[in-house]
């Protein structure tokens, strides 16, 4: 073999490793999974015995009007000023509803409050449909009968 064919040789060689490393390169560039962390605040108002409504803001596409609707009475605690409960949250966006399912704790005395919210992807619709993830929340009592809070969680699209 001539030196003039070593060389087309390595350097089709060169140029064929080149092409399946920017492959590589492109498909790693895409993440894992399809998630996206989301981070906001929200204010909620009394809206009839065992509801609330409010809005979402600084979330980007989870900005929109909230619903929560509670589904069981409040439970004892070991603390005797803090209360359990369940509820269903539905956040309205103009790219689909998310709907989660969820827990909650309450402090009387401080008027704190937490709650996980579970995204229910059979429920959800829009962009929001098929997805998986958890919101959180922190609230305080704002007045009788408003709380706001901040809200952070992840969602996970399907791909």
């Amino acid at each position: 073999m001539n030196i003039r064919n070593l060389l087309r040789t390595t350097f089709g060689a060169l140029l064929l490793i080149g092409c399946f490393l920017s492959v590589e390169q492109s498909v790693s560039a895409e993440p894992a999974d399809n998630c996206m962390k989301l981070k906001g605040n929200f204010t909620d108002e009394n809206a009839g015995p065992g509801q609330t409504a409010g809005q979402i803001t600084k979330a980007g596409i989870l900005n929109g009007s909230t619903q929560r609707v509670f589904n069981s009475g409040a439970l004892p605690t070991p603390d005797p000023t803090t209360v359990s409960f369940t509820g269903d949250y539905t956040v309205t966006t103009n790219r689909g509803v998310l709907k989660t399912h969820d827990v909650y704790i309450f402090d009387f005395a401080t008027g704190l409050a937490a709650a996980i919210h579970r995204i229910d992807p059979n429920a959800s619709t829009g962009i929001f449909a098929g997805a998986t993830g958890v919101l959180y929340d922190n609230a305080k009592s704002t007045g009788p009968a408003t709380v706001g809070g901040d809200i952070t969680g992840q969602i996970c699209f399907p791909k």
